[in-house]
């Protein structure tokens, strides 16, 4: 069965090929990373015929610079049978278009930012700065709010189906429970612990965290 692993890798990776060995098939194979890094977004679309991501002119081109890992994902969800992470329905796939937005420019701001002071600044010996940790929790506790309403009335965001929606959260609400210290804002909220743990047990999420732990 495919299986879509969506997470973050290093640019490392990369170098060391693991892309190309992944790709090997043309993507006719059991796995896929999609990256979070646009540096690997660029080189996937680069270097492998038929994702046509990149633009043939120069505005296109441009609006490249714009996209996130998202839109590989839509179109490996778009264009391989299977996969059923758009939802069926013309409802369906506007809540999934609703909640990708929302993870984009709601949950992603506020994460990234208490990530980078509280997980990825003392990798190079920042010292945290304590007024844009407390000022992010303050923004992503206000979305994890309405997340926390919106799984009272179904199993995942966009209704009672696994979707886009969910999978582009994982990698870094992963990040953000193991590593920042701050689980609580997840734990303690019902309905968005449940979901956390659901969508994080799957077994590819769980295959991918035992083989690049340090994700």
């Amino acid at each position: 069965m495919f299986q879509l692993w969506y997470c973050f890798v290093a640019r490392s990776l990369v170098r060391e090929g693991d892309f190309d060995k992944l790709m090997q098939g043309n993507i006719n194979c059991d796995v896929l990373f999609v990256a979070e890094s646009r540096a690997i977004v660029r080189y996937i679309a680069t270097n492998y015929e038929g994702l046509n991501l990149l633009g043939s002119t120069p505005q296109e081109k441009a609006m490249v610079d714009q996209w996130s890992c998202r839109a590989i994902v839509r179109y490996i969800a778009t264009n391989y049978e299977g996969l059923n992470l758009l939802g069926s329905t013309p409802q369906e796939k506007a809540m999934v278009d609703q909640w990708v937005e929302v993870e984009a420019h709601s949950f992603e701001p506020p994460v990234l930012e208490i990530l980078g002071e509280l997980y990825f600044g003392p990798k190079v010996q920042k010292v945290p700065d304590v007024a844009v940790v407390e000022e992010n929790i303050t923004k992503l506790e206000k979305v994890l709010d309405i997340y926390d309403a919106q799984l009272a009335k179904s199993k995942y965001l966009a209704g009672d189906f696994y979707s886009m929606a969910d999978l582009v959260h994982i990698p870094m609400l992963h990040r953000f429970v193991t590593s920042t210290g701050k689980e609580s804002l997840v734990t303690s909220r019902k309905h968005v612990h449940a979901w956390y743990e659901n969508i994080s047990s799957r077994p590819a999420w769980k295959k991918i965290v035992e083989q690049y732990p340090d994700l």
